[in-house]
């Protein structure tokens, strides 16, 4: 009896030790921050009909490109800074079209998990400011910036609020 049961456990011993070797890498294994767009006047989140294009201009890569319709947006941050800009262009039907800028201060923090997964880089966003432009050029701007979560991970969570003030008109 205890010679049959000994190569049972001697099998059952191998499967729990591989399966405590298993990798555990995250499968969405990307860092982005996530702003979400909100109505200055009241305070909640709002669906863009505008469009709006997002630039880095160090690069001039396009991290959103001509959207609408939207009511939030991913961008990545800077692995090596700690400090990102970020151009938001506006633009309507009727041909007019105006640039606000985002400044997003960070730091970064290498984030390791095993040796067999990939490195990433985690942020803490410090602080979030914003310039904009006269309502004259385009009816729709950004009038304030707030960090709601400051820790930029893996996680798909809000992480800053763009507040946009439009004319009464818009």
């Amino acid at each position: 009896m205890k010679r049959a049961l000994f190569p049972w456990l001697s099998v059952l011993a191998a499967v729990f030790a591989a399966g405590c070797s298993n990798i555990d890498c995250p499968l969405d294994n990307v860092v982005v921050a996530q702003a979400g767009l909100y109505s200055y006047e009241t305070k909640k989140a709002l669906t863009l009909s505008d469009s709006l294009t997002i630039v880095i201009p160090q690069t001039g890569e396009k991290v959103v490109n001509r959207a609408t319709g939207i009511s939030s947006f991913l961008f990545p941050l800077k692995e090596g800074a700690g400090c990102d800009t970020l151009l938001c262009r506006f633009s309507n039907s009727a041909g007019q079209q105006a640039t606000d800028t985002l400044f997003l201060s960070h730091t970064p923090s290498p984030h390791f998990e095993s040796l067999d997964c990939p490195p990433a880089v985690f942020h803490t966003i410090t602080a979030a400011r914003a310039t904009s432009h006269s309502l004259g050029l385009m009816p729709l701007t950004i009038d304030s910036v707030s960090v709601v979560r400051s820790s930029v991970n893996y996680d798909d969570i809000e992480n800053i609020r763009l507040f946009l003030r439009a004319t009464a008109s818009h």
